[in-house]
């Protein structure tokens, strides 16, 4: 993979290798428990997307960042195939921090620079996978505190459903401490330009309509940043 030229990919990338601390303060000053979790460095460590590694994006194997025992990860990869079908989510980024108690907690990071990408459905062509996703996909509705129609986390905002979804597996399966960071660039000059304005209004769309409480538990352990846009260099 190279340096993209334009939108949400090309927007992390320089962020994470460019303007890493703007994006780490962004993350750290948005989400309370993970200022309770970290130590006193207050380092995120980025695995993913680096120029080093020619912005490597994780797949299935974004257990690796984390987990460097390989017995340990194998058995954790097996207990994901409990839920989820392989081939799951491609992460647009990944990040490590470490506790207060030395323990390792893991940042999986989504970004997006326009609303058209929040809207996904899902692509899994095969019954069993399917089952699979769709049972999971309720349990997590549950977690969520959600009683509306699967149908909006299958066919209108499948990307985030399974983001939530590994947030779910990764805290309560796996009991890896895990924050999904929602990453929203604002008025992105690149591609589509989107303002803070209609971010706000969208995402409320989105969790009325996927029927999520904000009481929820794991709520806490979402954390939504909205951030400038930079221009091509």
């Amino acid at each position: 993979m190279s340096l993209a030229n334009k939108g949400s990919q090309y927007q992390l990338q320089k962020y994470v290798n460019v303007y890493t601390q703007e994006l780490n303060n962004a993350i750290l000053q948005s989400s309370p428990s993970l200022l309770a979790f970290i130590n006193n460095s207050l380092e995120i460590q980025w695995k993913s997307p680096l120029i080093e590694d020619n912005y490597y994006e994780y797949q299935d194997d974004f257990l690796k960042a984390i987990i460097t025992d390989d017995i340990e990860l194998q058995k954790n990869k097996l207990k994901i195939q409990d839920y989820w079908p392989r081939r799951g989510p491609v992460w647009d980024g990944i990040a490590t921090v470490t506790g207060q108690d030395n323990k390792k907690g893991l940042l999986p990071i989504e970004a997006k620079a326009h609303i058209d990408e929040t809207s996904s459905r899902i692509k899994a062509t095969s019954d069993k996978s399917r089952k699979l996703i769709q049972a999971t996909l309720h349990e997590v509705q549950a977690i969520f505190g959600s009683t509306s129609s699967i149908d909006s986390w299958l066919y209108d905002y499948y990307q985030l459903a399974n983001r939530l979804s590994f947030l779910y597996l990764l805290n309560e399966k796996l009991h890896i401490p895990t924050w999904l960071v929602l990453c929203n660039f604002v008025n992105d000059e690149t591609h589509i330009s989107t303002d803070m304005h209609e971010w706000i209004l969208h995402y409320q769309t989105i969790f009325n309509r996927m029927g999520i409480d904000s009481n929820a538990k794991l709520m806490s352990k979402v954390i939504m940043i909205f951030i400038s846009g930079k221009n091509e260099e």
